[in-house]
């Protein structure tokens, strides 16, 4: 199964035809701990404050995904991508990912 974390955009408008759109970090935890997904593609920002820079405190996002992953060794197969427009919450999750991708494609999509 694939994964598409994004609490506005519709993964069929980005060619994402088959992927399990989920919108919040909660969500795609859950879809996580079955164990079925081979490939994930995560947004930062999953709130309307957040998208304006202003997430409020103990709000999640897709860094909180991306620390539960590494957290409990859960790594999708084929790989992870990151398709956030907030270039410092990008950063962050592809710093976490890349320390254990072993090989798996990570990415930067806009």
């Amino acid at each position: 199964m694939k994964l598409w974390l994004d609490d506005v955009r519709d993964p069929l408008q980005y060619g994402r035809i088959g992927w399990m759109w989920v919108t919040t970090a909660e969500d795609a935890i859950a879809v996580l701990k079955t164990g079925a997904v081979t490939q994930a593609s995560l947004d930062h920002d999953l709130s309307a404050m957040a998208s304006i820079g202003q997430p409020a405190i103990g709000e999640k996002t897709g860094y909180t995904v991306v620390l539960w992953m590494e957290e409990n060794n859960v790594w999708p197969k084929d790989g992870v991508e990151v398709h956030s427009m907030n270039p410092a919450g990008a950063q962050r999750m592809l710093d976490v990912i890349c320390r254990h991708c072993n090989g798996r494609r990570v990415t930067l999509c806009k």
